[in-house]
């Protein structure tokens, strides 16, 4: 009896464990060229494929001319664009008494398709410029030099603008040459550097690497950019594998 109960405990704890790791936890499901991944930022690079796991912390990055497609453990799908590098910063993870995910878009364009997260969920995903929270949603974001630039074909977005330092802003403890006195810059007026906005249905928002709103228009259905190889890989495979909103 006692032998019995004694597995039967080893038999829970290894299904607890199995379960947390499952929790945060994504798999690429679908790869059309090449792909790559690695656990830090100084860790090396190492070949991605189809249905390898990808972990709460890692990062994912394509390659020119490739697609990926990363299933999450819950049920929403993250898909990347050629030259394009996630961090996977949380997947699923207990932070107090809300269940989080955030991922973050260093570089490239994410199309992402969300289902609806319950009142203890927080789905998020940032870029340099902005964060944006999710809820059963199919949205992408592009992200450059120029900042960022948020589509969404279902649901609503809520985005808060995230102002990035002035690009002459220098590290601390980088070295640097010594200039003369100049003249400080008296108090003024912030303006739109922290704002909340919500990007509704078929409507996309355009704000620059500084964090501010450059434009807020409908979503053009027509213009060639929405008829990319990009987009209809995307439209494809959502009707393929649909996502519960």
């Amino acid at each position: 009896m006692k032998r019995r109960m004694f597995l039967f405990a080893i038999i829970l704890l290894l299904t607890a464990a199995a379960g947390a790791q499952e929790i945060g936890r994504g798999v690429i499901t679908a790869l059309e060229g090449e792909a790559e991944k690695r656990q830090a930022p100084e860790a090396d690079w190492l070949e991605a494929a189809l249905e390898m796991d990808i972990y709460s912390k890692e990062m994912v990055r394509t390659l020119p001319e490739s697609f990926a497609e990363i299933s999450l453990s819950r049920g929403s799908v993250i898909r990347l664009a050629p030259k394009t590098t996630v961090n996977m910063n949380k997947l699923y993870e207990e932070a107090e008494d809300k269940i989080v995910t955030n991922i973050e878009v260093a570089e490239g364009e994410i199309w992402g398709n969300v289902n609806k997260t319950g009142e203890d969920e927080l789905f998020s995903v940032d870029s340099t410029a902005v964060s944006s929270s999710i809820i059963g949603t199919i949205f992408r974001i592009d992200t450059g030099d120029d900042g960022t630039l948020i589509k969404v074909y279902r649901g609503n977005v809520e985005v808060s603008g995230k102002p990035a330092p002035p690009k002459d802003q220098q590290a601390a403890d980088e070295p640097s040459e010594i200039q003369g006195p100049t003249e400080v810059e008296g108090p003024r007026e912030v303006t739109l550097e922290e704002w909340t906005v919500i990007v509704r249905e078929m409507m996309e928002l355009k704000v620059d690497a500084q964090g501010r709103i450059v434009r807020m228009d409908s979503i053009n259905t027509r213009s060639s950019e929405e008829q990319s190889a990009w987009v209809k890989w995307n439209q494809k495979r959502d009707l393929k594998n649909p996502v519960k909103h």
